[in-house]
């Protein structure tokens, strides 16, 4: 399935979060290498068992060095990596690169080509009713379906709901917040891709998960981001978040690898075992989202791994436990 991409967005502020969770502390270069050697390993992912030993020798360099001169500067108390830091950054980008396409393939690309998009109708929502304001008033059965699947009360903060098209199997919803805080909601559907019921309650799950993540109780529009946590361009996660424990619980080891290239598919390649979904690597809200559709409509995983890991994160959160039982019990599941 795909949905709308926000890669530029997301990315955007990640390379001056890149070391906010490690430990500030003068450390002997023996610890350097180490915490290198141990970052090579995770940020190869799969090619850590491909590359040469003179391959891997490159990256464990271009680690130790970028990472003597992160705690430099964090010891000094400043925030925004160096220029030098950043073409560090960009060395290692190329050397992932490099090697994914020597061993693992083709790259491809992420792409979404929202010059098709048609909005269809578009309705406000008062008292959980709607009310067609442009468009044909052709949709209501949509509104209900995407309602019928959540529990009582959970589209209370959405002001507005959007029916567009851009063909089948292409976007199949999107959520946008309506006001400056965070507070409104629009949701957006695509009723070509409405058939399919499960793909539908995946992706409904999904991006209502955007909604509990990214709403005003969650992030702050607009504001400085607390130094180590998760950032856009546009907020700032809280410390507590959802998405900010999410995303200092998964993913600051990979942040090097994940600049490399957020327009191809190698960071996914690298590290498909821990993702549940290839979507899932675009990006730290895109993983949650993802992980969230399959706590609430699977089984609780009991493999090991971090796929598994993903989809049991939510139910530290009794909040989210009782959401999940209820949209299955609404759902029949």
């Amino acid at each position: 399935m795909k949905r709308p991409v926000i890669l530029p967005v997301v990315l955007a502020g990640l390379l001056s979060l890149s070391a906010c969770s490690l430990p500030i502390r003068q450390g002997r270069n023996v610890e350097i290498q180490a915490e290198a050697r141990r970052l090579a390993a995770v940020q190869l992912g799969k090619l850590d068992g491909l590359v040469t030993p003179e391959e891997r020798e490159q990256v464990v360099g271009q680690l130790e060095w970028l990472l003597s001169l992160r705690r430099l500067r964090e010891n000094g108390g400043e925030r925004e990596p160096s220029p030098r830091e950043e073409q560090l950054v960009s060395r290692l980008n190329q050397l992932y690169e490099d090697y994914t396409r020597r061993y693992l393939g083709d790259l491809g690309s992420w792409s979404a080509d929202e010059e098709k998009i048609e909005q269809l109708t578009a309705y406000t929502v008062k008292d959980g009713g709607l009310e067609a304001v442009e468009g044909k008033d052709a949709y209501q059965d949509l509104w209900n379906q995407v309602g019928a699947m959540l529990p009582e009360g959970s589209l209370d903060a959405f002001d507005r709901f959007t029916v567009f098209t851009d063909g089948a199997e292409e976007i199949l919803a999107y959520v946008v917040p309506t006001d400056d805080a965070g507070a409104r909601w629009e949701l957006a559907v695509d009723p070509e891709d409405a058939g399919d019921g499960a793909s539908f309650a995946e992706t409904v799950m999904h991006e209502y998960c955007h909604y509990l993540t990214l709403n005003n109780g969650q992030v702050d529009y607009g504001g400085q981001p607390t130094y180590g946590c998760y950032a856009e361009s546009d907020l700032a996660a809280r410390p507590n978040s959802y998405l900010n424990v999410f995303y200092q619980t998964f993913w600051t080891d990979y942040l090097d690898d994940r600049l490399a290239d957020p327009e191809t598919y190698g960071f996914y390649l690298r590290h498909s075992d821990d993702f549940l979904t290839s979507y899932a690597a675009t990006s730290p809200s895109e993983d949650i989202a993802e992980s969230f559709a399959y706590f609430v409509l699977y089984d609780q995983a009991k493999e090991e791994g971090l796929q598994a890991q993903k989809q049991n994160f939510f139910y530290a959160y009794p909040e989210l436990v009782t959401f999940r039982d209820q949209a299955r019990a609404r759902m029949g599941l």
